[in-house]
């Protein structure tokens, strides 16, 4: 195996010159026990569902019944992420999520109370709500019916005109409402299990450093010419980072990159858990800890380590533990001193189905999720939301920046202030809409997807719910 670099730019441009396999590697729990303290609460709990190979038909990501599939049998009948609570702070706020063709109102009712509608007026079926708002009722732009905060019909001009009106099947039709970690999920089904069994074993492992404690600190939204499914998936395997991220080979284990799928609740969650500071296995006998250090400091941003630092890989993961660390503190005025080395530098990303993305860790402190854009099911929208920890103070800002990243349009090159994230962002963009085409351009014989037996099995997993969900047996 040979590896080239541009020793000019050590941030950039390693590559793989020869070999396909790997022989021996660490463990992503080998690199993790090395550290010598305590193993992260998420490491602790191996997955128990091991998918097996899998048929994945490209028709399911370029034709357009699918589209009315996937509104009936999964964006009417699963949990999903529809805004955060500091979207709407004041008792009164209100916000649409729109999702296809259709459209819901969430409303803070209290303190810590939410109540979610479909956003339809019951007389002549107009939206309630398109952009955020506040007001004691819920009140119609067209002809002005008037809703109470709990849904029922409170007022209706010139009511003498409406014999038959009868009120109390006149309420706006409601949906299930959740939250977890300062998210607010809906479910159009109200026949659904709860969310708290949705969530597991997510909210589990999310104890220690709770969700609910953070605020949108940005919001980007990157319209992409692909399928929803084709988008999620780049960001649910490390299996790409060799090809990609090349950048990312002297910094990142991508293949010691540890899968887990979990049966606990509704069998809905998944993770990838990638440790960083080590090189990865295709470059590991070319770059030393202390040169990876290095190379991580330069592109985290974070001081350059000592002298006598990162000589071996423990202490390579602790400095640049430390530096975060410090960083984190020092930006929310929080302690974090009860953390470990791995919750600072390491990328540990969950899935829970259909399409919420949230991180683990300092590293990364954000959560993805994708969604279609109208009927077209070759594009759709990715939102990312940097997530950071609420101050002492308890203030922070209601309105976060929101960029808008639109079709063709890359990330960093639109808002470099972005950094780092952006970048690889977009170096996952570059991919995707060539990814579609190809989806659509495949010939009948080889129409389907060939998926790896481990570094792929989250996609695997996903597929397998998403069959069983809209009643698809491809694999008989």
């Amino acid at each position: 195996m040979d590896v080239k670099r541009d020793t000019a730019n050590p941030t950039s441009n390693w590559s793989i010159a020869s070999g396909s396999r790997v022989a021996a590697f660490h463990s992503a729990m080998d690199i993790v026990a090395a550290d010598n303290q305590p193993l992260p609460t998420i490491l602790k709990h191996p997955g128990d569902i091991h998918p097996g190979p899998r048929l994945v038909p490209f028709n399911r990501y370029v034709e357009e019944n699918f589209v009315d599939l996937e509104i009936e049998h999964v964006w009417n009948k699963f949990w999903q992420v529809a805004c955060r609570v500091e979207d709407i702070p004041r008792i009164g706020d209100r916000i649409n999520y729109d999702i296809i063709d259709n459209s819901y109102l969430i409303i803070r009712t209290g303190q810590n109370a939410f109540r979610a509608f479909h956003n339809a007026c019951r007389h002549r079926g107009r939206k309630l709500c398109e952009t955020k708002q506040n007001g004691q009722n819920i009140r119609c732009a067209f002809h002005g019916w008037t809703y109470g905060s709990d849904g029922k019909l409170d007022w209706v001009p010139y009511e003498q005109d409406f014999p038959q009106l009868d009120r109390k099947h006149l309420s706006l039709v409601p949906v299930q409402v959740g939250t977890w970690g300062g998210n607010i999920f809906i479910n159009p089904d109200l026949k659904a299990p709860p969310l708290e069994q949705a969530i597991r074993p997510l909210a589990e492992h999310y104890t220690n450093v709770p969700q609910e404690e953070r605020y949108t600190a940005s919001r980007i939204l990157v319209d992409i010419d692909c399928n929803w499914k084709t988008a999620q998936e780049a960001f649910m395997e490390g299996y790409h980072v060799l090809e990609t991220h090349t950048d990312g080979l002297p910094i990142y284990a991508s293949v010691a990159t540890q899968i887990d799928n979990w049966s606990d609740g509704l069998g809905l969650v998944s993770r990838l858990f990638t440790p960083a500071v080590v090189a990865d296995a295709w470059v590991e006998a070319r770059v030393s800890p202390r040169e990876c250090l290095t190379i991580y400091c330069t592109a985290m941003k974070l001081p350059a380590p000592p002298a006598d630092r990162g000589h071996d890989l423990a202490d390579a993961r602790r400095y640049a533990g430390e530096m975060l660390r410090k960083r984190v503190e020092g930006s929310s005025g929080k302690d974090f001193s009860g953390h470990a080395t791995s919750y600072f530098i390491d990328q540990g990303r969950y899935t829970m189905f259909p399409n919420f993305h949230p991180f683990w860790g300092e590293a990364s402190p954000r959560w993805h999720k994708f969604k279609p854009l109208g009927r077209n099911p070759g594009a759709c929208q990715m939102e990312i939301r940097t997530l950071l920890p609420i101050p002492p103070s308890g203030e922070y800002s209601l309105e976060p920046r929101t960029y808008h990243v639109k079709f063709g349009e890359r990330v960093f090159e639109s808002f470099p202030e972005l950094g780092q994230a952006a970048l690889l962002v977009d170096q996952d963009l570059v991919n995707l809409s060539a990814v579609q085409r190809g989806l659509k351009a495949a010939p009948p014989q080889a129409c389907y997807m060939t998926l790896s037996n481990y570094h792929e099995s989250m996609i695997r997993r996903f597929h397998e719910i998403y069959d069983q969900a809209l009643g698809i047996d491809v694999n008989v």
